[in-house]
């Protein structure tokens, strides 16, 4: 498996998910973590990711709300969010997707899954692509 340069920010609530996914996406990505949607919020200033994994439940916000305060940020409009479930409820990710969204996925994470996935946003991210209706 080849390495790359790519920053991955892992946000979730709790620490065996976040170990998990360091774990996996590691071996692949540059990554580092947060555990609310403050220190989320915090992640996208200093470490300046290139797509954010985002746990759809947290206690201290929705991720939905995490993911609308991430992209009002500067700079921060068209960064590639994929939440992390555990149900995939249709009405759930309907609103996801119209807040912006780009994927989802199911956990526990899945590396060939989740590697196809955070991949392809990539590089839709890096040729300038964002599906709109």
């Amino acid at each position: 498996m080849t390495k790359t340069d790519k920053k991955v920010l892992i946000v979730d609530d709790l620490p065996t998910v976040l170990k998990q996914a360091v774990e996996v996406l590691g071996a692949r990505y540059d990554v580092d973590t947060a555990s609310s949607g403050a220190e989320a919020l915090e992640k996208v200033e200093s470490y300046k990711p290139d797509i954010v994994l985002l746990d759809m439940n947290m206690p201290d916000e929705s991720g939905i709300a995490c993911m609308e305060e991430i992209h009002s940020r500067p700079g921060c409009e068209e960064l590639p969010v994929i939440f992390m479930v555990n149900d995939m409820s249709v009405m759930t990710n309907a609103k996801a997707y119209d807040q912006g969204a780009s994927d989802f996925i199911k956990k526990p994470i899945i590396a060939t899954s989740v590697y196809r996935k955070i991949d392809m946003h990539l590089k839709l991210a890096e040729i300038g692509w964002k599906f709109e209706l």
